[in-house]
């Protein structure tokens, strides 16, 4: 009779589960209509089916366990960060782990509820390179079909853009919310943008920078917003002062057959393995499909990074690649959104263009670059610089008592071309940039759980790439890096590199009045999702369930002097510019002015 009782409790439990189910599908019926006839979704709408969807105790604790074992086992910074933030970052200090555990202590009205907790807790961590992304939820698009630009000097928000009423275009935000503006977009840009330490980085997230791959994140949201429309005060030019309301467009990337899969099936459905367009080895296959599905992921290259600009004060030379001639001098200017192993043969024929041309200098513009290859950096240090050991920031991984014998075991099987994370002769000793002589070196003591320092290695390809290119005119004093602090992963890492160790002076543009800001962010060491790690180091736990898409660091960075001496973490190292520039009406939308102002360092007539 017991047996009997637990198995009808057992149904009931499914055909509960199963109507929960059922409830969502038929609440999330008006967003199929509306997908499918190609029209907005409602607000209220979007709530209802969002937040139809069952909670499972279960799966949520499944959930956070896997991705509390990968932060535990792989993530280089558990304790680092609970410390205090350095001077010139602004964030709090999390202890991940107990944040996590205390998840399971909370029963949530949904499931969309807790994936949105879970994603806000490793968004305190303000590493871009960590987080998770519901495959369903986060497909959702939030615009206001509205661009906001910051007038820095004057403090004033003014309309970048209005695709719904062109006349708003320049008028003065005095108010956001009731909010005076400038204190609304610090308060969003703090509490609700995770992708840098520094809040001036994370303001220029908020809105309109001069190259508009990675922007306006005020206005074009990642998750449900909290209110169904915003309220502007606007000061026009040719209008009276006036108040705004403007309701959130909603749509769904890719429209009804995404959503139909990744959320009425969601159930039969688990994510890939992610691969970030961050900092990778190069080697592995990219599975970018995942990251393109995800509207939150604005971190895609422009096809042009300047097509839809008017660039007046320099002329195109070849695509991404400009000069500015006064009849005295000769800039080259390089605009670089992304470092990818297949573009190299493309960056070296823009230089090679400029060269030709004549640029005795060299401006980089990094703003909004996505990083990519870690193996990039190295390549352009080589290129532009000199090809001395080391050339890169020495880094290093945890290691567990179940990766050693991987690791013993790559070095005897593997060759120095097959990536794998525990391969140590894919990689190169620091500081001597000689290949490892045996396992034991690459393991080192373990005092600190981790690794001993190493260095990336070219490819084969890109160092028979560099055999075959003659060398380039400029030095160190003739180049300048100038960028938005978007400047993400193995940017950074490239342009820490060139600050630190080759003196060549940086720019950073917008922020906040009067205040430092980095010109780079998040340079961890490398991204990866838990298939690919569970892979190579033989773990039992191989992924996240359900359909979350997760990414963690699992490599640190080290900053290094001149001398090689190691000093401090990079990930937590504050790296402001040597120089600031702001954005105005007329530089937010020609970049050209912005290198203008970078060509009079040169001559050092540049006012910081």
């Amino acid at each position: 009779m017991k047996i009997i009782h637990i198995y009808l409790t057992l149904n009931i439990y499914l055909i509960l589960f199963v109507a929960l189910l059922t409830d969502a599908k038929l609440q999330c019926e008006e967003v199929s209509r509306a997908l499918k006839r190609n029209e907005p979704i409602d607000y209220n709408v979007t709530k209802k089916c969002l937040e139809s969807f069952p909670f499972n105790v279960k799966l949520a604790n499944k959930t956070i366990d896997s991705v509390l074992h990968f932060m535990l086992n792989y993530y280089p910074f558990i304790d680092r960060a609970k410390e205090k933030p350095p001077s010139g970052f602004i964030y709090q200090p999390v202890d991940i782990e107990k944040e996590l555990k205390l998840l399971r202590e909370n029963t949530f009205k949904s499931d969309y509820d807790f994936s949105t907790a879970l994603r806000n807790t490793l968004f305190k961590l303000k590493d871009g390179h960590t987080r998770v992304t519901n495959l369903c939820y986060q497909n959702f698009v939030y615009d206001q079909n509205l661009i906001l630009y910051s007038v820095i000097t004057t403090e004033k928000k003014q309309v970048f853009n209005d695709t719904k009423d062109p006349s708003n275009i320049d008028c003065e935000v005095t108010k956001i919310g009731g909010k005076p503006a400038l204190q609304a977009i610090i308060d969003f840009a703090n509490d609700s943008i995770a992708y840098s330490k520094d809040l001036g980085v994370r303001f220029n997230m908020a809105l309109a920078p001069s190259i508009g791959t990675f922007s306006q994140q005020f206005t074009l949201r990642e998750d449900f917003p909290e209110t169904p429309s915003i309220t502007y005060n606007l000061e026009c030019p040719k209008k009276r002062s006036f108040t705004l309301e403007r309701k959130w467009n909603i749509s769904y990337n890719n429209g009804f057959n995404l959503f139909s899969n990744f959320c009425l099936d969601q159930n039969n459905n688990t994510t890939s393995a992610l691969n970030d367009n961050f900092a990778s080895s190069g080697k592995v296959t990219e599975l970018a499909t995942a990251t393109k599905l995800i509207s939150s992921d604005k971190f895609e290259a422009s096809t042009s990074s300047n097509e839809k600009q008017k660039i007046k004060h320099a002329k195109l030379v070849v695509k991404d690649f400009y000069l500015i001639d006064d009849g005295k001098n000769k800039v080259g200017i390089a605009v670089i959104t992304e470092e990818r192993s297949k573009l190299e043969n493309f960056l070296i024929g823009g230089f090679q263009k400029l060269k030709n041309r004549g640029a005795k200098k060299l401006i980089l513009d990094v703003s909004n670059n996505i990083g990519g290859d870690l193996t990039v950096p190295l390549f352009l240090t080589s290129l532009l610089l000199s090809p001395k050991q080391p050339n890169s920031f020495p880094t290093d991984i945890i290691i567990n008592n179940f990766t050693i014998p991987k690791i013993e075991d790559n070095f005897n099987t593997l060759g120095p071309d097959d990536y794998n994370i525990y391969n140590p002769n894919f990689y190169l000793s620091f500081p001597s940039g000689d290949h490892f002589s045996n396992a034991s070196d690459f393991i080192g003591t373990r005092e600190k759980r981790t690794s001993n320092l190493y260095l990336n290695a070219l490819t084969s390809e890109e160092e028979k790439i560099l055999n075959n290119t003659s060398s380039f005119p400029w030095t160190s004093d003739d180049i300048i890096i100038i960028t938005n602090g978007f400047c993400a992963s193995s940017c950074a890492l490239l342009t820490t590199f060139f600050s630190e160790i080759y003196n060549i002076k940086t720019i950073a543009v917008g922020g906040l009045l009067d205040t430092q800001m980095s010109f780079s962010t998040f340079p961890g060491g490398e991204v990866q999702s838990p298939e690919p790690i569970s892979d190579f180091s033989g773990d039992k736990v191989t992924d996240v369930p359900g359909i979350n898409a997760f990414i963690l660091a699992i490599r640190e960075s080290y900053d290094i002097d001149k001398n090689g001496t190691v000093k401090d973490i990079l990930e937590y190292s504050y790296k402001p510019a040597n120089y600031r520039l702001y954005y105005d009406e007329n530089n937010a939308r020609d970049p050209s002015l912005l290198w203008l102002e970078a060509t009079k360092i040169f001559n050092d007539s540049l006012i910081i």
